[in-house]
């Protein structure tokens, strides 16, 4: 058992909990106090000794979606691998993405909290490589990406991947893929055979990602007017993605950002845009100071997203949906938006990386059918009595005992997902109605297609070419 690496008379200690509240819960640890029978403190510090090795090759130099991958890996594996993410990549690598400081791609894996590192890694943790992976490792899954297709293969497989358009989606949602079943597979939390290859192809997400037809055109527009609803660890993904797309006059683009939520402590284990001195902050600043540092325009509005919030005529038609409770979410279609792209992640131990996107009006089902009110799932008993404080009436073990377990490289692939399929609406794609996803198995999505023309929806909500520096008009 992988707590044994953790002192094993830990593992019976009843947790000393006096200062831990629903604020600063690390909720991967909650993952592995189920998973492993531990209290708090054995989790924490068997987050403490997780380690991401990532091993970049020459290939970095000239991919869009590669340095994509690798400031994904680095952001979001600081927040699982608390052990370090360690670096070893080529000196002075020009960096291909809009990054505000124009910095060279190791520091900006620096400024993100990779560890670079000239020599040899350390012997213990996960490996990824991005590019050819060198002769004298054996361990670890090779990282392929274009802009619309991304995944990873184990070292004994060579596929023939074949190199389409180049920008960031395709490189986020492969190093996702990587970063989560190296999580998984060092944590404990899913023991499975060696997986081959895991990909998604993000223009057709049910076909083989492998596969030369599921690669999808180049990028000719882009969004002007977006619509961000929540902004807890999803929201935050779709910024993420959004913010390496190539826009080319980013101050023309304008970002509604939605949120009443402070950030806490406890959020930076999920949150890709939150760091340790947000703490306190209210979500929508965090996010307005990370877009406006980029270039982009943002408005802001701190209420709760209710039945009497209405578009205005002048206000973004397509709206990005990260909320992590239903009632939101059923009232979603009469706001008076043209296109709603909502995605969910499971919550406990067992879904937490699983994800389903759903495409607004006009689905296979309203939102106020999908989710119906129903009984709430009880707390699960050990965590109740591990969590149970002294002369506590059992309140804050069971609020504790219920609160999601979220991590931000389930949350960047399914940003990289959402905004995929804003995109694919701009460029004639076929419309998914439904997307669902559950990493630890390592299969193809389960995928319904709709028939409608994705382009007469889109035509009306505003596009930015990347063809001219002009905007053409909505």
């Amino acid at each position: 058992m992988l707590a044994d690496q953790i002192s094993a008379d830990q593992n019976n200690d009843f947790m000393n909990t006096e200062n831990l509240s629903e604020d600063n819960l690390n909720r991967l640890a909650k993952a592995l106090m189920l998973r492993h029978s531990v209290d708090y403190p054995t989790a924490l510090a068997m987050l403490g000794t997780f380690r991401l090795n990532l091993i970049c090759s020459d290939k970095l130099r000239t991919s869009k979606a590669l340095q994509a991958a690798l400031l994904t890996a680095v952001n979001a594996g600081k927040r699982a691998f608390h052990g370090g993410v360690f670096v070893n990549m080529p000196n002075d690598i020009i960096c291909l993405l809009p990054w505000p400081d124009k910095a060279t791609l190791n520091q900006i894996v620096h400024s993100l909290g990779g560890i670079l590192s000239e020599g040899k890694l350390p012997p213990h943790g996960e490996t990824l490589f991005l590019g050819a992976p060198s002769s004298d490792v054996v361990e670890g899954y090779v990282v392929h990406c274009s802009g619309w297709r991304g995944g990873i293969t184990s070292r004994k497989v060579i596929p023939t991947f074949t190199h389409g358009p180049d920008f960031a989606l395709g490189g986020i949602a492969a190093a996702s893929i990587g970063v989560a079943r190296c999580f998984l597979r060092i944590s404990g939390l899913y023991f499975a055979s060696e997986i081959e290859e895991q990909g998604m192809s993000l223009w057709r997400p049910d076909l083989n990602w492998l596969r030369p037809e599921s690669d999808g055109p180049e990028l000719e527009f882009l969004p002007t007017k977006l619509w961000m609803l929540g902004l807890g660890h999803l929201g935050q993904a779709y910024l993420w993605n959004f913010a390496l797309l190539p826009y080319e006059n980013p101050g023309d683009i304008e970002f509604m950002l939605q949120d009443f939520d402070r950030a806490v402590s406890g959020n930076y284990s999920a949150g890709l845009l939150c760091e340790e001195h947000n703490v306190r902050q209210k979500k929508a600043r965090i996010c307005a100071d990370w877009l406006e540092l980029r270039g982009f325009s943002t408005v802001i509005t701190e209420r709760r997203f209710d039945a009497l919030t209405k578009r205005a005529p002048t206000e973004p038609l397509i709206a990005c949906c990260g909320f992590d409770k239903a009632e939101p979410r059923m009232i979603l279609e009469h706001a008076g938006f043209n296109l709603v792209v909502e995605c969910g992640l499971g919550s406990d131990t067992y879904r937490f990386d699983r994800l389903i996107l759903h495409t607004f009006p006009d689905g296979p089902k309203k939102p106020d059918e999908i989710w119906k009110a129903g009984p709430e799932a009880p707390p699960d008993v050990k965590l109740l009595e591990a969590f149970k404080q002294k002369d506590d009436c059992g309140i804050v073990a069971e609020t504790l005992a219920k609160k999601a377990i979220a991590s931000s490289f389930v949350g960047a692939l399914a940003g990289s997902l959402v905004v995929a399929e804003i995109l694919k609406g701009l460029h004639g794609g076929v419309r998914c109605d439904v997307i669902q996803s559950h990493l630890r198995h390592g299969g193809m999505p389960a995928v319904t297609l709709s028939k409608e023309d994705y382009q007469v929806r889109l035509a009306r909500c505003g596009f930015a070419s990347l063809m001219r520096n002009n905007l053409l008009a909505a």
